[in-house]
């Protein structure tokens, strides 16, 4: 897949041939080797990464890091089809696990090439989730933001909830990262917006937040005037005793659903 063709050109001076070669070779691993449907690279001081918390920025992660390998790996649909169910559940888990250890492939891919790098869970343990809503806090802080890598690595934009929106697959993809000081050339940020509702209000009518609604008054929220995603919410209405994951969120959203 190649990705140059649905973004802006990146700005600024030429880069070195020996960068170029690097960061070619780097995306074919993640694509051909790996397995990933979607690769991106952002700087590991792009904007996106402003907001984390003190000591969560790839530079404080990895002193002298230099770009942010960003992997999808798309959702199977006949499966997200049945969402809430043990089959999706068993699926989530399956996607999760295996995107670490391509990560960790990865990782060791760019060590052997003498660079250093280290990866990120595509979720924190879930204790750590328990540990932060034990404390009292209303939102949840993961160790590092795959969202911001996406958005900044130029494979989606933030639609209406704050998911990120791939051109090809919607909200259907799952993310991981690989902090790195390989010197890899950055990918444009994704110019065209691809959320239906921010493109024409009214449109969507927000299948998403209504898809969502529970007890405690749904996880979704218009992002970013009321938060995005509660990840306390969401594991009281897809969890609720029964172990089960829940992805009618991503399902119902229209955005990617033709091409996917």
């Amino acid at each position: 897949m190649k990705t140059a063709a649905r973004k802006v050109g990146s700005a600024g001076r030429k880069a070195p041939a020996a960068d170029v070669d690097l960061t070619r070779c780097v995306k074919e691993y993640v694509r051909d080797s790996a397995g990933f449907d979607l690769v991106g690279i952002a700087s590991a001081t792009d904007t996106q990464f402003d907001i984390a918390p003190e000591g969560h920025k790839p530079t404080e992660w990895l002193p002298g890091a230099k770009a942010v390998v960003v992997g999808g790996i798309k959702v199977l649909r006949e499966i997200l089809h049945t969402t809430p169910s043990p089959v999706y559940a068993k699926h989530y888990d399956q996607l999760n696990l295996w995107m670490t250890q391509a990560a960790y492939q990865l990782s060791r891919f760019l060590q052997q090439k003498g660079f250093r790098a280290m990866y990120f869970p595509e979720s924190d343990p879930y204790e750590y989730f328990i540990a932060q809503r034990a404390r009292g806090e209303t939102r949840y802080s993961p160790s590092f933001c795959h969202i911001h890598a996406a958005v900044a690595a130029g494979l989606g934009t933030r639609g209406k909830v704050g998911v990120v929106l791939s051109p090809e697959y919607g909200p259907r993809q799952r993310w991981i990262s690989v902090i790195t000081t390989a010197p890899l050339i950055p990918d444009a940020r994704l110019e065209k917006e691809q959320c239906i509702e921010f493109l024409k209000p009214g449109s969507c009518g927000d299948k998403c937040i209504e898809v969502c609604k529970t007890e405690q008054g749904g996880a979704l929220k218009p992002w970013p005037d009321e938060g995005g995603v509660d990840m306390f919410a969401c594991d009281w209405a897809s969890l609720k005793g029964a172990g089960l994951s829940c992805g009618r969120c991503i399902e119902v959203c229209p955005v990617g659903k033709e091409k996917y």
